[in-house]
């Protein structure tokens, strides 16, 4: 989810409640469940202007790893829970982590994350991003402030990657000191807020970009596998 300076956004809750609601196709209080990959598109004039990004992406639809309307619904959700301008869904929360890290760093950046990291996540900074991408991480004890800023390389490091709430630890981060220390030395702050959905909102506290694996709290039954950046 990406951070809107200025937005206006007091409570998760509220923001939450007051959030455009979609009603079901045959007016159900939820919103239907789309199942289709692909849908018509009637005139080929529509089919040029979906293509070439014209039309709105909320009616437009053409194949769902473009837009799907149950997944965009789900991302504009969780903007609204987050305070953040836009919230894309991916398969996973691993997903979700992946890609921010690869878009936001290319080939020889480097990374710096908290000793105590959930598993897949240090297994992705530790082995997959340095073999694959040539992107590396050093890790440091995140409540070390003075750690934190002193393993930022100017030039090179492109993102401070912390959890709000540590998973498994439960440490949790200072992230507006943290995320001054990354801004004064130009270095974006990525936040995962999976553990703290409604209790924190990284992006009101200077993170500028809030992931989550919505298989834990946001799903809530633990029969979901999903994430959202």
């Amino acid at each position: 989810m990406l951070s809107a300076p200025g937005a206006a956004w007091d409570d998760p809750a509220a923001a939450l409640a007051s959030a455009r609601h979609e009603f079901g196709e045959h007016g159900g209080v939820n919103m239907s469940i789309e199942a289709s990959t692909t849908f018509t598109v009637m005139e080929p004039e529509i089919m040029r202007r979906i293509f070439t990004g014209e039309l709105c992406p909320d009616r437009d639809f053409i194949y769902s790893r473009h837009f799907n309307p149950t997944v965009l619904n789900l991302g504009r959700q969780m903007a609204a829970l987050e305070g953040t301008e836009a919230a894309y869904c991916t398969a996973s929360g691993m997903a979700a982590i992946s890609s921010v890290l690869m878009e936001m760093c290319s080939s020889g950046g480097h990374v710096v994350a908290p000793q105590t990291l959930y598993g897949g996540t240090h297994s992705l900074l530790t082995h997959f991003l340095p073999t694959v991408c040539n992107i590396t991480t050093s890790f440091v004890d995140i409540m070390d402030h003075a750690a934190v800023g002193d393993a930022i390389v100017e030039g090179k490091t492109k993102v401070l990657y912390l959890e709000s709430m540590s998973n498994p630890t439960m440490t949790v981060a200072d992230v507006p000191k943290l995320s001054r220390i990354a801004h004064d030395k130009g270095v974006m702050v990525v936040v995962d807020n999976t553990l703290a959905p409604l209790v924190l909102s990284p992006a009101r506290l200077g993170a500028d970009v809030v992931v989550h694996s919505i298989s834990k709290f946001i799903s809530g039954g633990a029969d979901i596998i999903a994430g959202v950046y």
